[in-house]
């Protein structure tokens, strides 16, 4: 039964009764459960095999066997306990009275709903901590994020504006991780514009690279971002007579490699990249259309003030299903925070990028993060597509990390990272900087070398080392491809 939709039903059962926060959580697991077993409790001649053969032999006829199988007590399975800390913010009109619904998305499956801060308890006020428990069928496996969603008001709008500062999740195993938002959620309560305001959020867990998830916070003076892309197809297309790159402000594509970089409200910075796949040209279908449709609805998503990566993946990808657009792509989204100095992604397939700057403990510019690349085999990316074996959004790697003055973004399509070492793109960008150079010749010379490498026959680069380990065969030189390069300064 999905508790979203009866949020006013369970809102009324919750203030009849003056259950404890973890109480709550625990009554509607149990009735959870109930559910469960009444559909899946098995009458004793459908139990599986092994246990009607774990019963001694005699001489009873098969019917008092089944009775005896149907009187057997059926282990209960052991419920996993989650531990949620709901911080809410210390601003002006921070607390709201309403409830909220919680739900759990982990590599091993989801959680059901479960409904939290009912109005018995004054909601979530103003620089508060609470703690909810969670007893779910079972181990969810490391979380991938967390969605939560306000509930209606039951009576009046007037305080029901939430600013949530974070989620701690601590989980079977003991470890804690921390789910920042530090946002509005349903209204903005504080008489101003501060943010984009949705009653739905989905948290990124946050890495712990150089700063701790709790400095998270308001900067005193916002971050400046310098961003520019660039994006050249296949030089065999361009031979061919496929056309050219198209290079304008904001966005642009070469081959089936589609881009976006932009400017969104509060504060938000977007860029994107998109690798469609050429194969789908022997029945006749442009992928080339799906990765730019894809990028232009997330640049427009963005520009409109969606503050959640992976809701501006998922609307771009429906509204290419909706167009009717056929093929597939892969697909990288991230969302800059220039007020809290936040980077937020969502990227599914061989496309993505990394962020390179120093820390404390070493104070020479390397790769302080990198997204691996997502593949159900060597040469088979993940990727959004129009027919059955495409994967879904939801499947998307999400991150969420700490960014800094003085950190550089180098996002690309697999034609960047197959031709270039991350050791080399450091050079390359540390190089550059040093000399004064803007994000726009820094794409461009990141660019040139994988174009360079990509039709070099004797290179060492990153695809032919991957390919010898795949194939066990030794293989030399670069892979021609579309090359798509955004590079983001932050300032």
């Amino acid at each position: 039964m999905a508790l979203r939709g009866l949020c006013g039903g369970l809102r009324a059962s919750l203030r009849l009764g003056r259950a404890s926060r973890v109480t709550v959580a625990s009554v509607l697991c149990r009735t959870e459960f109930a559910l469960t077993e009444g559909l899946t409790t098995q009458p004793a001649l459908l139990r599986p095999a092994c246990l009607r053969q774990s019963q001694p032999p005699g001489h009873r006829g098969f019917a008092a066997q089944a009775q005896a199988l149907a009187e057997a007590p059926v282990p209960e399975a052991t419920p996993s306990r989650y531990r949620i800390e709901v911080v809410t913010g210390d601003v002006r009109g921070a607390g709201t009275h309403a409830p909220a619904i919680v739900t759990l998305h982990g590599e091993s499956g989801d959680s059901s709903d479960f409904v939290i801060g009912n109005e018995e308890e004054n909601g979530f006020e103003r620089g508060s901590s609470k703690m909810y428990e969670l007893n779910i069928e079972r181990d969810l496996g490391p979380l991938k994020r967390i969605h939560i969603e306000q509930c209606e008001p039951s009576v009046t709008e007037t305080g029901f504006g939430w600013f949530l500062d974070k989620l701690e999740v601590t989980g079977p195993n003991g470890q804690t991780i921390t789910f920042p938002c530090h946002s509005w959620i349903g209204k903005n309560d504080a008489g101003d514009i501060s943010g984009p305001v949705s009653n739905q959020r989905n948290l990124i867990p946050c890495q712990r690279l150089d700063l701790p998830a709790t400095s998270l916070n308001d900067l005193e003076q916002p971050l400046v971002v310098q961003a520019s892309a660039i994006a050249v197809p296949h030089p065999e297309k361009v031979n061919g007579g496929a056309g050219k790159a198209v290079n304008k402000r904001k966005t642009g594509w070469g081959g089936e490699d589609a881009y976006f970089y932009t400017c969104g409200q509060h504060g938000l910075i977007g860029m994107g990249v998109a690798d469609g796949v050429y194969q789908w040209r022997e029945q006749g279908i442009d992928a080339g259309e799906f990765s730019r449709l894809l990028m232009h609805t997330a640049l427009q998503a963005v520009e409109d003030g969606q503050p959640d990566v992976l809701k501006v993946m998922q609307g771009a990808a429906a509204k290419v299903a909706a167009a009717g657009t056929q093929g597939s792509s892969t697909c990288c989204i991230a969302l800059l925070d220039t007020r809290h100095g936040r980077l937020a992604s969502a990227n599914i397939g061989d496309s993505g990028f990394l962020v390179l700057g120093v820390t404390p403990t070493n104070p020479k510019p390397h790769v302080k993060f990198r997204t691996p690349q997502q593949e159900h085999r060597f040469g088979c990316p993940y990727q959004l597509g129009h027919h059955a074996a495409a994967d879904p959004p939801e499947d998307a790697m999400l991150t969420a990390l700490p960014l800094i003055a003085g950190d550089t973004i180098v996002m690309g399509s697999d034609g960047l990272f197959d031709n270039v070492a991350d050791e080399t793109i450091v050079t390359e960008v540390v190089q550059l900087t040093d000399a004064g150079k803007r994000a726009s010749i820094i794409a461009q010379k990141l660019c040139a070398v994988a174009f360079n490498n990509s039709v070099d026959k004797d290179a060492i680069t990153p695809y032919c080392v991957a390919a010898t380990e795949a194939f066990d065969m030794v293989y030399n030189g670069g892979k021609k491809d579309d090359i798509t390069v955004l590079v983001a300064r932050v300032q």
